[in-house]
């Protein structure tokens, strides 16, 4: 996800939607149908793990609970919490289906099922779980502000133009659009060969860009007041000006297109400041422009505190990130090029831990770089 000007440039995952997140990280799980003690000791383990943050430790928890119980819905809708959470959105579909299957009636697990599905751009199977979700539990406050939220997204799709490329579909509100859907498409396919002749890789699959007005891109996206673009299955960007500041359109399409490639590579396992910073260096003049942010301020921030999400890092720092951010990739890249780094990414796809396929493919301890870089 991209940030407001000035910046250097940077993306967050978008925000959990739906409210049912919120309350079951908030600490109090669902409650446990009969289990064996085993079973219930490591489903409660991994609610603990989830509130915690520790995601891979949560779905270790959750698959050790299913070797003993099948029939607990609630098991089923932690895995699947956990998954989302990972970017593993398979996954997290089938647990949440199961969980369903084995009670109907759990809402949580169809408010998060339909999250899982509109961000993968099926709005309307988003729309059919909300509907049947409420045909069993009528009344239901949380679901009938999913609903009424995906029904207002669909009513301003329907009304949605499209522009077409080889790799590209542009969604767009009316007419007055149309020069800026064109000029995307331009930017677009630029950047689909500059970024994927460096890389050796590109998307298996046409991309769908939106864009949105301001308004429409807070209320679909959730992002956080510096955003500018994001990336969640769609690249969602507000073109308001857009024409006015045409290095910052491409700027923006430039970096959310790099997230599109990432994420076809390894849809999980991608430490943040990998992504941001792939992303940034991509962006026209987007490694020098990173080089000037980092010389204003001798502060740094430890890689380690760059792996996830930087919506929970004060503003302030959000320049910082994404300037290291580039810094980490830049010499990563240097060091073994841009094919060296998509390897790395599919190997993080394929479910390789980090510190495995960073020395596989760079040819140096993950912890021998992270002593170079801070040094």
């Amino acid at each position: 996800m991209s940030r407001l000007l000035p910046r250097a440039a940077g993306k967050v995952l978008v925000l959990m939607a739906g409210t049912c997140m919120a309350v079951l990280l908030a600490g109090t799980p669902p409650a446990l149908a009969q289990s064996t003690p085993r079973s219930a000791m490591a489903t409660q383990n991994g609610w603990t793990a989830l509130n915690a943050g520790r995601l891979q430790e949560a779905t270790d928890d959750f698959r050790l609970a299913l070797q003993d119980d099948r029939q607990n819905p609630s098991i089923y809708l932690g895995a699947g919490l956990a998954a989302y959470l990972l970017h593993q959105d398979d996954e997290a579909r089938q647990a949440l289906r199961q969980a369903l299957a084995l009670d109907p009636t759990l809402a949580p697990a169809s408010q998060l099922l339909a999250e899982v599905l509109y961000h993968g751009g099926d709005l309307q199977g988003a729309i059919d779980v909300y509907q049947r979700a409420l045909a069993l539990t009528p009344g239901n406050a949380d679901l009938e502000a999913g609903l009424d939220r995906l029904r207002r997204e669909s009513d301003r799709q329907q009304r949605f133009h499209q522009a077409l490329s080889n790799h590209f579909t542009i969604r767009f509100e009316g007419p007055a659009e149309q020069a800026l859907a064109d000029r995307a498409l331009e930017i677009l396919e630029r950047a689909y060969w500059r970024v994927g002749t460096a890389l050796d890789a590109y998307p298996n699959t046409p991309v769908t860009v939106v864009l949105y007005t301001a308004q429409q891109f807070e209320d679909v996206t959730r992002a956080p007041g510096w955003a500018a673009g994001a990336y969640d299955g769609s690249i969602r960007v507000p073109v308001h000006g857009a024409l006015d500041h045409p290095g910052e359109f491409e700027r923006v399409l430039t970096h959310e297109y790099t997230h599109a490639l990432v994420h076809s590579l390894a849809p999980s396992g991608v430490p943040m400041w990998l992504n941001e910073g792939l992303a940034v260096c991509f962006e026209p003049d987007g490694r020098s422009t990173a080089a000037a942010q980092l010389a204003k301020t001798t502060t740094r921030l430890p890689l380690t505190e760059l792996a996830n999400s930087f919506a929970g890092l004060p503003p302030a720092a959000v320049p910082l990130a994404y300037a290291e951010s580039a810094a980490a990739v830049g010499e990563l890249l240097d060091r073994a090029g841009g094919a060296g780094l998509a390897n790395l990414l599919r190997d993080l796809g394929a479910g390789v831990d980090f510190a495995t396929a960073f020395e596989r493919r760079l040819q140096i301890s993950w912890p021998a770089f992270q002593a170079e870089y801070d040094r």
